[in-house]
């Protein structure tokens, strides 16, 4: 992940606005989002309720490796299919116009993981230094999971999420 010199640059919004009204997002929406003009990657809405045991309704996303201006195949919004790990967001990315909805539709059982695990880091500055949690910030021994599903725990907004993709955009040379 790139490192940020500067609180300037940390509030810096790369993400391309896409629509100009605020959205209320919804469990199943299906989005897209655009790091970059003229590049757009698609995420969808799998859950909102409380994380890492705090009293307060946050979104769990999926960000799918899928690039395109068009709605990809339902294949390519799979589970299995995941850009970057299972992030939890507040409502900013719709809020601002940085997330535009497309679309809606229930999600169903094997739409999402059976089980959402997250890095927590002790803050020893060692990226060896660190827990594997649950959605309610329990640590968890051994668990069988892909790199691709699993993000920080904490809570992001659409420029820690568009920061991620342009990083691994940059790293396969699109950007």
């Amino acid at each position: 992940m790139t490192e940020l010199r500067s609180l300037e640059e940390a509030n810096e919004v790369s993400a391309v606005r896409l629509v100009s009204k605020r959205q209320k997002a919804k469990v199943g929406d299906i989005f897209r989002l655009s790091p970059v003009e003229g590049i757009f990657l698609w995420g969808r809405l799998i859950k909102r309720g409380s994380f890492f045991g705090l009293d307060a309704d946050f979104n769990l996303i999926y960000i799918y490796d899928a690039i395109g201006p068009d709605r990809p195949s339902p294949t390519s919004l799979s589970s299995q299919n995941l850009m970057i790990g299972p992030s939890v967001v507040n409502n900013l990315g719709w809020a601002r116009g940085y997330w535009q909805i497309v679309a809606s539709e229930p999600v169903m059982p094997g739409d999402a993981l059976d089980h959402h695990f997250f890095i927590r880091y002790h803050g020893t500055g060692s990226t060896l230094d660190y827990d594997i949690v649950d959605e309610q910030g329990h640590a968890v021994r051994s668990p069988k999971v892909e790199k691709t599903e699993l993000a920080q725990s904490g809570f992001g907004n659409f420029n820690s999420i568009d920061w991620q993709l342009r990083a691994i955009l940059r790293k396969r040379g699109i950007i």
